[in-house]
């Protein structure tokens, strides 16, 4: 018996249609994602609940999901453009079918079809894989060494681990904040966003976010590093290619607005910094506990309200003082129970004292997720007295 999904599919129009990808660089679309649609007396709609369908074959839909690859590879060969086409492939797929005929359909497609592959970027989709990541990396490399890209979807949700990221070596990671948002509690998904940013840049790759839906999220999107962004925002998938430039004077308006409150945030935290710098010199002598927290509790009235928590360390990383963390109130609590504690093995503490050193000047830290509150953070540090160096955590 025929499953509802397949009975659907039966004498009705297959078509990819295309969702835009645009460049914060240049704020063109660079790309598109094929996408599957079926189209019924004129209505579009989604091939989600087909590929879905657990009652359907693995056969079945990989000759669909091959229909319409072949197809979106036709469209986009016909247009004379550097644009790229980004298509989704379960890893499942790739591996046996090379595994059986050492033969990579999409390859075949887009030699057919005239397409450069330079163009293409290969998706490599969120799904549980039974195979072994070696041989997957190395059938991944034959699509790297024919000129095309490779990109690795859903990150941080499911399947994608960091084994496979590892191994894969992608050129492009790629984020969904919907399911991010949804698997975080408030604002967690903030801090997993800065996470993935770091990820990209130690890797080399691009960060293409998508799932962007507001200007809030492209504003997080722009603040995470991303250089690519996807989502309703935008355009939702098309059946037509749209023209490069359609979206920019919403990004380029977007992005004036982010550098302006970017700009403000920065000027008011270096504005802490210039007043720390007149409060606090570096001829204080500290030579206990006491002398230590007498400092900071002179400081208290003074600093600004986006300080949450002070304490002083020796250079070695041993702190000497109490921890003064702001209340909920905005009055402050004396916590002692991190005297003695050693932050040397965070691995910013010895290249900042050095600096500090050198410089005889405080210093900013780039943002971080806090470990006592999973809140974003930076910390304001300065010499005080010999080799005590004094921190602030401010709020961003």
């Amino acid at each position: 018996m025929k499953t509802e999904a397949r009975q659907q599919l039966q004498g009705q129009e297959l078509a990819p249609y295309f969702q835009p990808i645009l460049s914060l660089q240049t704020q063109q679309i660079v790309g598109y994602e094929a996408l599957g649609r079926r189209i019924d007396g004129g209505r579009v709609y989604s091939l989600g609940p087909f590929f879905h369908d657990r009652t359907v074959s693995e056969e079945e839909h990989l000759d669909v999901d091959r229909l319409l690859r072949e197809k979106a590879i036709v469209a986009m060969a016909r247009q004379h453009t550097d644009v790229l086409l980004f298509l989704n492939l379960k890893p499942s797929w790739i591996y046996r079918m090379y595994k059986a005929t050492k033969q990579l359909p999409t390859l075949q497609f887009i030699q057919k079809h005239g397409l450069d592959p330079s163009r293409v970027v290969i998706e490599i989709t969120e799904e549980e894989f039974q195979g072994r990541l070696d041989e997957l990396t190395e059938i991944i490399q034959v699509y790297r060494e024919q000129g095309c890209r490779i990109a690795i979807d859903d990150i941080g949700s499911g399947y994608s681990n960091y084994d496979r990221i590892a191994s894969i070596m992608p050129n492009i990671l790629k984020i969904d904040l919907k399911l991010l948002k949804k698997s975080a509690l408030h604002d967690g998904y903030k801090a997993l966003l800065n996470s993935f940013s770091i990820l990209s840049s130690q890797m080399g790759s691009s960060l293409l976010i998508e799932g962007v839906e507001t200007k809030q999220d492209l504003y997080y999107a722009m603040k995470a590093g991303a250089r690519y962004v996807q989502g309703f925002l935008f355009s939702g998938a098309e059946a037509e290619l749209q023209a490069p430039q359609s979206y920019e004077l919403l990004l380029k308006e977007e992005i004036r607005s982010y550098t302006e409150q970017e700009v403000l945030r920065y000027r008011s935290l270096y504005a802490i910094q210039d007043s720390l710098n007149a409060l606090v010199t570096s001829d204080v002598r500290i030579s206990s506990a006491q002398e230590a927290d007498a400092l900071i509790e002179s400081l208290l009235l003074s600093v600004s309200g986006n300080v949450e928590r002070m304490y002083i360390c020796r250079e070695d990383g041993c702190q000497i003082s109490s921890n003064y963390v702001r209340s909920e109130g905005g009055g402050w609590q004396k916590d002692m129970k991190y005297q003695g504690s050693n932050w040397i093995w965070r691995p910013y503490f010895i290249p900042t004292v050095l600096r500090m050193s050198n410089q005889q000047q405080g210093m900013l830290s780039q943002e971080y997720t806090d470990l006592d509150t999973s809140r974003l953070m930076q910390t304001y540090s300065c010499p005080v007295g010999g080799s005590n160096y004094l921190f602030l955590d401010l709020s961003v």
